[in-house]
């Protein structure tokens, strides 16, 4: 990609099994999953702007939706989710992808080979309503709740995508959301920005070890699919992917290009007030922590060796309590797509 269009395939073209023309990853990663050991006070390593530039505003990625082949909930979502314990879970394998959620009280593992069918769970966690969603084509997964003053809200796929990222829709309102933006671009609720609940990108080994007392989203949907497979390839043996999470150009267009990092490379992307950070996954998986301030927020991401994942807590200044960032894994290409003017720890 970067820089120049190819003539892009439909998503039918590369979609097999069930009649289903779109698909969806969940990756999760659960509030508090993360075994975090003593954060120390050492200082913070600087960081660089990508380029100077502005983020594209709403109404620019709202004229920037196109079709992604099926039709509005042409991808159905889960609305309502059964779960079954670890023991019960016949149909995982050890090395099976899912998206860990420690939330309220509550252990829940969505299985990527679940999710990449249906993009979004409309989900209740600890009373709470909660939409897990998940994008194949940018490799995002983030969980969404209405902030205080906002109606509760549950959520479609709207079958276009805006940066080649999943464009929902609120069944409330109509009110249209880029998933891995979380406000609104167009409908009564635009400008509006959805609380974020961040996940663990894991393996069914790795969580049900740490969380034996999981709950797993089962294949009872109610809907027919292949969930034994990945239409897209396959994230197994990170970072040796297949399909189209292997190197390559994106599917469809972006606002923006950038040649710092290959386009499918993993980025961990944090959000500091109106700040954004990416930070090159593997340069957390090989150094351990990385430090970063941005905003005035002091960060630090760290590597979970018993998930085999990284997370990101913040503070405001030394003394200060940490608590987990808002952050997810994303795609280089995607992150940087919606937020060209990213700050970027290398």
């Amino acid at each position: 990609m970067n820089g120049q269009q190819r003539a892009r395939p439909d998503r039918r073209q590369i979609i097999k099994g069930a009649g289903v023309i779109g698909a969806v990853v969940v990756l999760l990663v659960g509030g508090g999953a993360i075994g975090w050991q003593v954060v120390t006070d050492r200082p913070s390593e600087p960081v660089t702007a990508e380029r100077a530039g502005q983020d594209p505003s709403l109404e620019a990625l709202a004229g920037a939706a196109v079709s992604g082949g099926p039709g509005k909930d042409g991808i159905p979502s889960v609305d309502r989710p059964r779960f079954v314990s670890a023991r019960d879970a016949g149909f995982l394998a050890d090395d099976d992808p899912v998206f860990g959620l420690k939330y309220r009280g509550e252990v829940r593992a969505y299985p990527q080979s679940v999710l990449v069918w249906h993009e979004i769970v409309n989900d209740t966690v600890g009373g709470e309503p909660l939409a897990v969603t998940y994008c194949p084509l940018t490799g995002t997964v983030i969980g969404f709740s209405a902030p205080p003053g906002m109606p509760e809200l549950t959520f479609g796929t709207t079958g276009r995508l805006v940066n080649s990222n999943l464009l929902m829709y609120d069944r409330q309102t109509g009110s249209e959301w880029p998933q891995l933006l979380g406000t609104a671009i167009s409908g009564p609720l635009k400008g509006k920005r959805l609380d974020t609940v961040p996940l663990v990108w894991t393996t069914w080994k790795e969580w049900r070890t740490a969380h034996p007392d999981t709950e797993v989203l089962s294949t009872d949907t109610g809907a027919l699919r292949s969930y034994g497979s990945d239409p897209y390839g396959s994230y197994d043996s990170y970072p040796d992917r297949s399909g189209y999470y292997a190197e390559g150009g994106t599917l469809f267009p972006v606002l923006a290009t950038s040649d710092r990092f290959p386009d499918k490379d993993v980025v961990i992307g944090v959000r500091a007030g109106d700040k954004r950070l990416a930070i090159h996954k593997d340069l957390v998986r090989t150094t351990g922590t990385v430090r970063a301030e941005i905003a005035g927020t002091q960060l630090e991401a760290r590597w979970d060796d018993e998930l085999d994942t990284a997370g990101v807590l913040q503070r405001a200044g030394a003394g200060d309590p940490w608590e987990i960032a808002d952050h997810l894994d994303s795609m280089w290409f995607a992150w940087y797509a919606f937020y060209p003017n990213t700050q970027v720890r290398q």
